[in-house]
C-alpha cells in the first residue's frame, strides 16, 4: 500500500492523505452501474451502516446512500445466491436463518425465500423485494430496510481527505410512503436522496428505518418495490426540482454490433474476452455528448487523462471510438495556464477530474488535476495510432493546434533543466508526489529503499516521449510537413541514443527505473522498463535482452510480471506497486515482445494471465492483483481494495489478442498488415468479423496448423488489401540524420486453410 503523505491547511481545517483507499476489503462487492450512478453492495446486496468497505449508492464523487439494510426479526438473511456481474442489473436469492416471531412462533431456517431484484438506470435505481413462504402453515415476519444517506466525498471515503464537513447534513423526512435525505453542501449544491415504498411501511422510524409486517400464507409470496432517486440542485434554487444524471449511452448489444466480432475455439477464453468488452460498455460515463470511460469502481469513476489515453490505445484494434472520445475531451482540458497548485503548465494533458464537493471546494486540485508526466506524450502516440487505425485526418486536423501544444510542453515544461529527458517534479501543496502511471510515494526507490528525488526521469516517461516523437512525425506528414517530421524524427534518434546511454544496466540486462533529481541511475529492478519494449526505444539487442530479463523468476510470479523485482529491498507481493501484478503493464509487455520478434515470452505471459483470469470472479480481471508465486498457492491472490472493473485490465485482452492475430492497421494506405501471428496452444481458431480499416471491412478465420497459424481471408469490403508482412512499419528506430533506417521487410505467405 502506498505510504501515507500528510498536509494541513489550516485554511480549510482538513489533511490531505496521499494515499490509497483505506478501505478494508472489496473482493466480495456486488456492482450494478449505468451512466455515472453505480451501487456497491456486500454479497447480500446490503450497504452496512458505518461500513468501511465503501459500499453505498453514488453518483458525481459523493455517496448518495451509506446505509441500505434489509433484516428479518432483526436478523441478517442468508445468502444463497449474488449476481452482481450483470452491469445494470443485480440479483441476490436469499433466506432465513431460525426466526422466533413476536408471538412465539418457531421459523425454521430455509423455509422463507427473498429475491431481490435491482436495476440501475440515469439517476434511479430500483428494487424489487419478494418474500415466499414454503412452511405448511401461515407466518408473520417483521421486516425492515434501514437507509441512511452521509453524502460524503469520495476523497472522504477513501480516507485521503478527513476533518469537519463543510456543509450541513439535514434529519431524514419522511411521510407515509417516502422518505428523503438533504445534504446543504458548503459548495452550494444541494444533494439529496429519496426514497419511494410500494406499497408503504407500517411505518418509518426518525432514523430512517421503513418497518413492514408481512403475512405470508402457505406457499404465498409477497413484494415491496422501492424506488430510489437521486439529484442535486442549486442552493439558490432550492424549490426547483433536483437536476439528475443525464445518460443516453448506447446499449450492450449496439456497442458491440458496432465493434469487431470476435469469436475463438476456446468457450472460457470467449467469456473472459466478453466480460472485458462489457466491462467496457459497463465503465462508459459522463455526459451524452461528452462520454468517457471511467478508470475503475469504485474509487476512480472519473475521468483520467492517462487511463482513458491507455484504454483507448489497448482497445484500439475492437473500436476506434474510445480513442476519439478519448482525443477531444482530453484535448478540451489541455492546460492552457501555469498553475502550481493543479500542477499545470500550458499544452499539459490532464489527470484527473473530480466532480465533488471537495473538488468544487478546492480542497483538492483535481478540477482537473494534471500531475502526470506521462498522458502529454502518450496523447500524441493516442492520435497518431487512431490516425493509423482509421485514416481520419480531419481529426488529426481538428487537433493540430493540441498536438503543437502538446510538444510544446514536452520541449518546455517536461524537460525543464534541457538534457533532453522528460522528468516530473511535484509543486502542488497536495499533489502527487510520484506522477508516473506507479503514482504511490515509495513505487520510486533505490536499491537501499531511498525514495527518488525529484525532478524524476522516469524510464517508462523516455519510451514514451520517443515514441510521441515518432508518432508527432508521422501525424506532420499526413498534415504535408514532411520538414517537421524529419525534425521529430531526429528529435526521437537523438533521445533513443542518450536513453540507451544513460538508463542500460549491463549487470541486470535491463534498463534503469529512473534518473533521480542529482542524475543518479535510479538502479531498482521492476516493471516500469518493459513499456521500453512498447515503445520501441531500446536497441534490437537490448530488447531482446530485456525481453528474456522480465521473465526471469524474480520479475514473473508464473501469473504475471510483478511491478518489482523480489530482490527489491521494499519488495511486497500485496504492495500497490511494489510486487504486485496489473494486467494492464503485462498487456504493454505483451506488445513489446511481438515488436522484438519475441513471440514465445509473448506466448508464455498470455497464458499466465489466461490462466490467472479462470481464477477471478466472472473471469472479470480486476485492476491489480497480488504478486505471490504461482507455485506458492497455486491460485492468483486477489488485492483486497483492487477496482474492477477497470479499465485498463479489460482492454488489456483486446490488446493481446491482437498480438496474437498480428493485426497492424495502416488505414492510410488503405491496408491491413498482418505480421507473424501465432495462436497459443488453447486457442485452436480464431474469427473476426468487421474489422474496420478506414472505408474497408474484412473477414478473418486463424487456424493452428500443427506449430503454425494458416490465415484465411474470408471476406473484404470496401477499398481494402491484406498484406502478410514480417515487421511492424515503425519497427527499426530512425537513424540520427532524421530519415528511416532501412528495413529488411519481406511480405511471406500464409498457409492455406483446406
Amino acid at each position: 500500500m502506498k505510504e501515507p503523505q500528510e498536509t494541513k491547511d489550516p485554511a480549510r481545517g482538513l489533511v490531505t492523505l496521499d494515499a490509497p483507499p483505506t478501505a478494508r476489503d472489496i473482493r466480495e462487492a456486488t456492482l450494478i452501474k449505468e451512466g455515472d450512478l453505480f451501487l456497491l453492495t456486500d454479497p447480500e446486496g446490503n450497504v452496512p451502516r458505518g461500513n468501511r468497505e465503501g459500499y453505498g449508492l453514488y453518483v458525481g464523487d459523493t455517496r448518495f446512500l451509506s446505509a441500505y439494510e434489509l433484516a428479518i426479526q432483526g436478523l441478517k438473511p442468508t445468502i444463497l445466491l449474488s449476481s452482481g456481474h450483470a452491469h445494470f442489473l443485480g440479483a441476490q436469492v436469499l433466506t432465513n436463518p431460525n426466526l422466533v416471531t413476536p408471538e412465539g412462533q418457531l421459523v425454521h431456517e430455509q423455509t422463507i425465500q427473498i429475491r431481490r431484484y435491482r436495476l440501475v438506470r440515469a439517476a434511479e435505481a430500483s428494487e424489487s423485494l419478494t418474500f415466499q413462504n414454503y412452511n405448511r402453515f401461515p407466518v408473520a415476519l417483521d421486516v425492515s430496510i434501514h437507509f441512511e444517506a452521509d453524502f460524503a466525498d469520495m476523497f472522504e471515503v477513501r480516507g485521503i481527505v478527513r476533518g469537519p464537513r463543510p456543509g450541513k447534513l439535514h434529519p431524514p423526512e419522511r411521510d407515509e410512503a417516502r422518505l428523503g435525505f438533504r445534504y446543504d453542501g458548503g459548495d452550494d449544491l444541494v444533494r439529496r436522496t429519496h426514497v419511494r415504498f410500494d406499497p408503504p411501511p407500517a411505518r418509518i422510524d426518525d432514523d430512517g428505518t421503513a418497518r413492514y409486517r408481512i403475512e405470508l400464507e402457505p406457499g404465498a409470496s409477497s413484494c415491496i418495490n422501492l424506488a430510489i432517486t437521486v439529484g442535486t440542485t442549486s442552493l439558490a434554487h432550492d424549490d426547483t426540482a433536483p437536476a439528475a444524471p443525464r445518460v443516453a449511452h448506447t446499449g450492450y448489444k449496439e456497442w458491440l454490433d458496432n465493434q469487431v466480432g470476435v469469436e475463438t475455439s476456446n468457450t472460457l477464453f470467449n467469456a473472459v474476452l466478453s466480460r472485458a468488452r462489457s466491462d467496457l460498455r459497463l465503465l462508459l460515463s459522463g455526459e451524452p455528448e461528452a462520454p468517457f470511460i471511467a478508470a475503475g469502481i469504485p474509487w476512480y469513476a472519473c475521468l483520467f487523462g492517462r487511463d482513458s489515453i491507455i484504454t483507448a490505445l489497448l482497445y484500439l484494434a475492437m473500436s476506434p471510438e474510445p480513442a476519439r472520445q478519448a482525443l477531444r475531451l482530453l484535448a478540451h482540458y489541455q492546460a492552457q495556464k501555469d498553475d502550481p497548485y493543479r500542477d499545470e503548465e500550458p499544452g499539459k494533458i490532464m489527470h484527473e477530474l473530480r466532480r465533488g464537493e471537495v473538488a468544487r471546494l478546492n480542497m483538492v486540485p483535481f478540477t482537473p488535476y494534471y500531475g502526470t508526466v506521462d498522458a502529454t506524450p502518450l496523447w500524441i502516440v493516442l492520435l497518431a495510432e487512431y490516425y493509423r487505425a482509421t485514416g481520419d485526418l480531419a481529426l488529426v486536423q481538428e487537433l493540430r493546434a493540441n498536438l503543437d501544444a502538446a510538444l510544446g510542453w514536452m520541449d518546455r515544461y517536461g524537460d525543464s533543466d534541457g538534457d533532453g529527458f522528460l522528468e516530473y517534479a511535484c509543486r502542488s501543496s497536495a499533489g502527487l508526489v510520484s506522477q508516473g502511471w506507479k503514482d504511490s510515494p515509495p513505487a520510486i526507490h533505490h536499491k537501499d529503499g531511498e525514495i527518488a528525488k525529484a525532478p524524476v526521469a522516469l524510464v517508462e516517461a523516455q519510451g514514451y516521449a520517443y515514441a510521441a516523437r515518432r508518432a508527432a512525425a508521422r501525424l506532420y506528414r499526413a498534415l504535408g510537413e514532411p520538414a517537421r517530421g524529419a525534425a521529430e524524427d531526429a528529435r526521437a534518434a537523438t533521445l533513443r541514443d542518450t536513453f540507451d546511454r544513460t538508463f542500460w544496466m549491463p549487470s541486470e540486462s535491463t534498463y534503469a527505473m529512473a534518473l533521480d533529481g542529482d542524475k543518479r541511475l535510479v538502479e531498482t529492478v521492476g516493471s516500469n522498463a518493459g513499456h521500453a519494449l512498447w515503445a520501441g526505444i531500446a536497441p534490437r539487442a537490448r530488447g531482446e535482452l530485456l525481453a528474456r530479463r522480465l521473465l526471469e523468476e524474480d520479475l514473473f510470479s508464473g501469473w504475471g510480471v510483478r511491478t518489482l523485482s523480489t530482490r527489491g529491498v521494499r519488495y511486497n507481493p500485496t504492495g500497490y506497486h511494489l510486487g504486485s501484478i496489473w494486467p494492464h503493464d503485462n498487456a504493454f509487455f505483451v506488445l513489446g515482445l511481438k515488436r522484438y520478434r519475441q513471440e514465445a515470452l509473448a506466448l508464455e505471459l498470455i497464458t499466465a494471465l489466461y490462466d490467472a483470469a479462470q481464477h477471478f470472479p466472472a473471469y472479470r480481471m480486476p485492476e491489480l492483483f497480488c504478486g505471490y508465486a504461482r507455485s506458492a498457492f497455486g491460485v492468483p491472490v486477489r488485492y483486497p481494495v483492487a477496482c474492477s472493473p477497470q479499465a485498463w485490465a479489460a482492454a488489456s485482452w483486446s490488446a493481446m489478442l491482437a498480438v496474437l492475430l498480428g493485426l497492424q492497421p495502416n488505414a492510410p494506405g488503405r491496408e491491413l498488415r498482418i505480421i507473424r501471428p501465432t495462436l497459443p496452444r488453447w486457442l485452436q481458431w480464431v474469427e473476426l468479423k468487421r474489422l474496420t480499416i478506414g472505408n474497408g471491412e474484412v473477414d478473418l478465420h486463424y487456424q493452428r496448423v500443427g506449430d503454425h497459424t494458416a490465415v484465411d481471408v474470408a471476406a473484404m469490403r470496401g477499398d481494402v488489401k491484406v498484406t502478410f508482412v514480417d515487421t511492424w512499419d515503425d519497427e527499426e528506430p530512425p537513424v540520427a540524420d532524421g530519415g528511416a533506417a532501412p528495413t529488411s521487410s519481406t511480405p511471406t505467405s500464409p498457409k492455406p486453410i483446406k
